[in-house]
């Protein structure tokens, strides 16, 4: 799999959009092929994201239909959704949400089965042999298409910093996020010791 195996097919981009909260945000859409599939990804961004001259503020953001959609409390994903479109509010930045990263691209029917488990770690890697099936190649068209070469990333993810850097996208500085929500403690030292996140823990 190469990134010139993926096409940009269609986009949409400036539709302006205003929060629960009243906050002012620019929306936008791109749809990728790969092997005749075809995928969308959501935009939400503030300020200039068309070949900006400084280092933009930027996140990945994968699906998590259980936490964005019905309230989910057993992970952080819908916490730093919120609160990296509030740093982008703030700062002026770029979100980029896959939807067909559900369950680390697995879908949301393998995600529900993990869930059953005190474990979902281990209840995926019986089910794939892998942690982590997702793909990060329509994130790099959509940067280029953008004109966007340096970045601040947020993420607690170093996989992620590492393949933009492999397709020369320069990282200027990764911002961590992390919940301080003491009830996900547990599900936080899984995504440190099994999936490798730089996760602090605070006190």
């Amino acid at each position: 799999m190469t990134l010139t195996e993926y096409k940009i097919i269609d986009k949409v981009l400036d539709v302006p959009m205003i929060d629960k909260d009243g906050r002012k945000f620019m929306i936008g859409s791109y749809k990728t092929l790969h092997n005749n599939v075809s995928a969308e990804h959501g935009l939400i961004y503030r300020g200039k994201i068309i070949k900006p001259k400084r280092p933009i503020l930027f996140r990945i953001n994968s699906a998590c239909y259980t936490s964005d959609i019905f309230g989910c409390q057993r992970c952080d994903c819908h916490w730093q959704l919120a609160t990296a479109m509030e740093m982008i509010y703030k700062d002026g930045g770029l979100i980029i949400y896959h939807f067909h990263h559900e369950g680390r691209g697995f879908g949301y029917t393998s995600k529900l089965k993990s869930l059953k488990s005190l474990s979902p770690t281990d209840v995926i890697l019986k089910l794939h042999n892998e942690l982590d099936h997702r793909r990060y190649y329509s994130t790099i068209k959509i940067l280029e298409d953008l004109g966007i070469q340096k970045i601040r990333l947020i993420t607690n993810n170093p996989d992620k910093q590492k393949i933009l850097e492999e397709q020369n996208i320069e990282v200027t500085q990764r911002i961590p996020l992390v919940t301080q929500d003491k009830n996900l403690r547990d599900y936080l030292k899984i995504k440190k010791e099994k999936l490798g996140n730089l996760i602090d823990f605070y006190d």
